[in-house]
């Protein structure tokens, strides 16, 4: 084991004892805190595909009335 391994376990160890000695407020603070980046994607991700499903339908109520619109100007052109 190298001086290098002896001083990688050494950090590792005492970050291990630092991550233990913080009080259960900061730990679930922090938790929190990285946890935010999901949860805001996952939520975007709902939004997004709400959204788009509102949209969607939207497009095929305009469809619908765009073909109504032709098929009214035709009807009054021919006749």
């Amino acid at each position: 084991m190298g001086d290098h391994d002896r001083e990688a376990a050494r950090r590792a160890v005492r970050e291990a004892r630092l991550e233990a000695a913080r009080p259960w407020w900061q730990k679930r603070f922090f938790a929190w805190l990285t946890a935010v980046p999901r949860r805001f994607w996952r939520g975007l991700k709902w939004w997004g595909t709400e959204m788009g499903e509102v949209l969607l339908w939207w497009a095929v109520l305009g469809l619908l009335f765009a073909v109504g619109l032709l098929a009214w100007w035709a009807w009054r052109t021919v006749f």
